[in-house]
């Protein structure tokens, strides 16, 4: 079944994916991304034919992202710290609150644009619950992000992917 990923962003841009839904649960939506052009992201060459599966959950103040190549082998993981994530019935939706935590496939992490947190702070551009909930998510990202990739995997694997 096809499903759009709809990401929100701060200054009010909006951006569409179109994905196909892998796992469907009623805190939980897990889509897939095909890639059909080779890309850079976050430091690493995404090659066509490669997959990102998208892992978005009701209450969660992230959303997490697997990439892996043609050949299924993992590049790497990235969580988005988010708000407003919606499970819809044709679309997943979320608004993106800049920082990005970046997981290498040997649970390295990197975070990433601590930079335009801090600027959009200091513009006042973030309110102040959005600021703490990004401190906050950071934190526990840094903590557990081991964790929430195995339960990931797990999911992938319940759904036979």
């Amino acid at each position: 079944m096809r499903i759009t990923e709809v990401k929100r962003h701060l200054d009010g841009r909006t951006e569409r994916f179109d994905c196909y839904l892998v796992l469907r649960r009623p805190h939980l939506a897990v889509v897939c991304f095909d890639h059909e052009k080779q890309r850079r992201a976050g430091g690493y060459r995404v090659p066509a034919g490669s997959r990102t599966y998208g892992f978005f959950w009701r209450r969660r103040p992230y959303v997490l992202y697997r990439i892996a190549g043609p050949d299924g082998r993992l590049i790497a993981h990235r969580f988005d710290v988010v708000e407003n994530v919606r499970l819809g019935e044709r679309e997943v939706s979320y608004t993106d609150l800049l920082l990005d935590l970046w997981v290498d496939p040997d649970g390295r992490a990197r975070l990433e644009d601590e930079d335009e947190v801090e600027e959009h702070a200091r513009r006042g551009l973030l309110a102040p619950a959005q600021r703490k909930r990004i401190d906050t998510t950071r934190d526990l990202l840094l903590r557990r992000h081991r964790v929430i990739v195995r339960e990931a995997a797990r999911l992938l694997d319940e759904s036979g992917r």
